[in-house]
């Protein structure tokens, strides 16, 4: 990595540089040597299963950890000697709640804007502009602990974006929330994206990766892939063959001896990949020595890709509600919207 620089970033400095990040934990090495770049005002998705590493890079981005190795520039300033020109330059919604809930909305972004530097008539303008931005303005005044999750969630980004940020760090932003509540709050970020923010997110919800101009997926502390959401798909060519039989051990020894390659471990039924599936599938629901109870052909998905480059599910077996944090022990949990 390049020594620190004061310089100011400049239009074409990258917005994330990440070289050679090697991060651990005792023995445990929850990053492997991790390198990418994100483009200024791109809406970049870091997608993983939990204990990935999501959180662990996030964290660094974020300068909450430093490397064991390697480094990483935000804005053109490192992470580590210039971590409070990082710090001025981001906004950054945890997994966790770090809004004050006693106080109102309002006053929670009127403290965010003191705390940096703003004058109290600017930081009550600022407050009033983007809870109405944000169709917060009717919950202003409530106790942050009255209102609902999904606005509870708005108020945590509005928090983060008090003074103006230029890059938006987003750690699982929208873990526990239903849909309904998910979708409002990607609408508010995909216009931040729009406006020319910069927005860097982790997540293991393939729906909300696919917004992002660009995914890199990460398994077991390394990048696997890193492409737009259709290139990746692309990879798999064809579609998907999911099949759902009363044997599906004696299906797969079937399937295998005829030359098809059943993927490994893709839950609770086959999952084939194929140049054309619609056409082979009547000729495989003719001639499996077993009864098939369930088939369905579909484009491929991320779920798709991530199982045929690592072998395993991206979700695992737990509800999306339910799912924690991905990362290193410890989670890489934070307190603050902007630290």
């Amino acid at each position: 990595m390049p020594s620190a620089s004061a310089t100011p970033a400049s239009a074409a400095t990258p917005a994330v540089e990440v070289r050679g990040v090697v991060k651990r934990y005792g023995a445990v090495e929850a990053l492997r040597g991790i390198d990418l770049t994100v483009n200024t005002g791109e809406m970049f998705a870091l997608l993983g299963p939990n204990g990935a590493g999501k959180t662990t890079l996030f964290s660094i981005l974020a300068t909450l950890r430093a490397p064991t190795e390697g480094g990483a520039r935000v804005l053109g300033h490192d992470v580590v000697a210039e971590r409070d020109a990082v710090r001025r330059a981001m906004g950054i919604v945890f997994q966790e709640p770090a809004i004050e809930q006693r106080l109102s909305g309002r006053d929670n972004l009127l403290l965010m804007g003191l705390l940096y530097g703003l004058p109290t008539a600017a930081a009550r303008r600022r407050a009033d502009e983007i809870l109405g931005q944000l169709g917060l303005a009717e919950a202003a005044d409530r106790p942050a602990k009255t209102l609902s999750g999904g606005q509870r969630r708005k108020l945590e980004l509005a928090r983060a974006l008090v003074t103006d940020p230029k890059i938006l760090f987003l750690d699982e932003a929208t873990l526990g929330l239903d849909v309904d509540a998910r979708r409002g709050f990607w609408g508010h970020v995909r216009g931040l994206a729009a406006a020319g923010c910069t927005v860097f997110f982790t997540t293991h919800y393939m729906e909300e990766a696919e917004v992002a101009d660009r995914i890199a997926l990460i398994d077991q502390g390394r990048i696997v892939a890193l492409d737009t959401p259709r290139a990746l798909k692309a990879r798999l060519g064809g579609g998907v063959i999911r099949l759902k039989t009363d044997d599906d051990t004696r299906a797969r020894a079937w399937l295998v001896e005829k030359n098809f390659t059943p993927e490994a471990e893709a839950g609770a039924e086959l999952m084939l990949l194929h140049a054309d599936p619609a056409a082979v599938l009547p000729e495989l629901l003719r001639h499996l020595p077993v009864k098939v109870l369930r088939a369905e052909v579909k484009e491929p998905s991320l779920e798709d890709v991530f199982l045929k480059l690592t072998g395993r599910k991206l979700a695992g077996d737990e509800a999306p509600a339910a799912l924690g944090a991905g990362g290193a022990p410890g989670g890489g949990r934070g307190k603050g919207g902007r630290p």
